[in-house]
Order: C-alpha cells, then structure tokens, then sequence
C-alpha cells in the first residue's frame, strides 16, 4: 500500500511539472489564422430571377498586422420539384400521388468580388467598415409550373414525371379499385351503358343489407374484375381519362420547379485569410 502512494504521488508531481512547461489545453485549440470579422443583411428573403439582390455590408479585422483586401458574396443553388398527380373518378377513396424533391444543383461558388476602400468605407459610428452592394441572380432560375392544364400533353407528362409514371399509375389505382370505384367511373365515363349486367350482391348480416359486388366464381371464392371490364380498361380508359376532373374541366395534374440559394459574404484579408458573415436563405421568383 505504502509503495502504491508513493507511486502516485510521484505521478501526480510529474503531471504538475509538465503543466508548468506545456499547456494541455493549447493541444486542444484549432491552430489557425483568425479571418475579419463580418456581418451583412440582405434586402429580402425573396428575389426575382434575373434581378440583383442588395445588401448591406460591415467588417473589420482585430489583426492588427493585416488589412482587408476584399470581400466576395458566394451562394449554392437548390431546385424544388413539386409533384401532385390525382384521379377524381374513385368514390370509396382518394387517390393522390405527390412528392415533393429538393436538390442542391450547384455547390457553394463565387458569385461577385468587392474591393476594399480603406478610407471610403470606415465608418466612425460603427467602427467597422460598411457598404451597400448588390448580387446578380440568373435570369434562368425563374420557377416554372404546369398546374390542371386543359389540354393533356403526353410528352410533357413523360419529361417532368418519367416515362414509366403513366403506366404505373394507372397500374397501381387498378389494384386498389372496389366494386363501388368501377361502377362509378364505367357510368359516368359512359363506357357502361347498364352496370347491372356486371352485378350481383350478397344480404351483409353485420350491415342488414345486400352489399353489391361482381359476380363470385364458380368455387364462391372471389370476386374477380369480369373480363369486358378488364377489356374496357386496357383498351379504352386512357391514363389522360382518368385525371380529368370533369367539374374543373382540366387534367389534376400539377409540376412545379421552383429554386432557392443559400448565399454568403466572405471577408479577405491581405494574407487570405477570409471570415463569413451568417448564411441567408433566398428564395427565387
């Protein structure tokens, strides 16, 4: 026990010593070259595509061995795809696809250079250097939509959804259609002139009433889609058919690409050591 203490202490006083000639803690400090200090605010969070976007400018460095060189506005680019797609006919459910997609299209690059006005731009009352400047936005990047159009556009469709979408579609609201959901879209399609050839209905003890349904098998095991209405939709419903919304009288589809920047002022000095003001988020219109 004795031999443990005296190891210890001799330890401790090991330690003591070696933090007497090294700081621990300056091993754990990031080394490196402090930029100048920068704050801006833009004029707003919105912007028009093809227009500038102004701000207002402060900085200065606490280096008293550097100066500014100049000041530089970079910013990324984030495209939004919005996609609704809906079919009106069904009656026991609703049957919407959308999603919604953001893509950084572009990484952070620089937009426009600042020179410095040593002189020009100090500023008494701040103690900072400030000025007022403006950024350019693309003309390109204005948003675009294709919302309920009245005209169906095939091509278009394939362009901003695939060109699979159509047949999956149309695919997956087959599997998911009733009984109830045929009849009401065959009727009022006018594909059917008499859905009662395509009926049969069985008395339901839980709800005390006949509940109607396609023929059963011969083994009453099922009630499968018949085969003139299998025919009618593989042959006559088109995928166009089944997104017209007959009381808007336009197809219920909707296409929106919409971008945005998140942008950023860096602040040079004479060495290249820059400092960042806060990142705006922009949107474009």
């Amino acid at each position: 026990m004795k031999t443990t203490k005296i190891l210890m202490l001799g330890l401790m006083t090991l330690s003591l010593i070696a933090c007497d000639k090294h700081d621990f803690f300056d091993d754990l400090v990031i080394v490196g070259q402090v930029g100048p200090q920068a704050y801006w605010e833009v004029e707003s969070s919105v912007v028009t595509a093809g227009q500038q976007m102004g701000f207002d400018a402060q900085y200065y460095t606490s280096e008293k061995e550097r100066t500014i060189d100049h000041s530089e506005v970079w910013y990324n680019l984030t495209e939004k795809l919005e996609k609704t797609v809906t079919c009106p006919w069904v009656t026991t459910f609703t049957y919407t696809i959308t999603s919604t997609v953001s893509e950084e299209k572009r990484v952070s690059q620089k937009i426009a250079e600042y020179a410095h006005d040593d002189v020009g731009q100090w500023n008494d009352s701040l103690h900072a250097y400030a000025f007022h400047a403006t950024f350019p936005v693309s003309g390109t990047l204005s948003p675009f939509a294709w919302v309920k159009p009245t005209t169906f556009d095939e091509e278009k469709m394939n362009t901003y959804f695939g060109e699979n979408y159509m047949s999956e579609f149309k695919s997956d609201l087959y599997s998911k259609m009733s009984f109830a959901d045929f009849k009401s879209m065959y009727t009022k399609m006018g594909l059917v002139e008499d859905f009662k050839i395509y009926t049969d209905s069985t008395f339901d003890v839980n709800s005390n009433a006949y509940v109607q349904h396609f023929p059963w098998n011969a083994d009453s095991t099922a009630t499968p889609v018949p085969d003139k209405i299998q025919e009618l939709w593989n042959d006559s419903i088109k995928f166009a058919d089944l997104i017209f919304n007959s009381s808007e009288n336009a197809y219920s589809v909707e296409y929106k690409r919409s971008y945005s920047i998140r942008a950023v002022m860096r602040v040079y000095d004479d060495m290249g050591v820059y400092g960042l003001t806060v990142p705006k988020d922009i949107d474009i219109n």
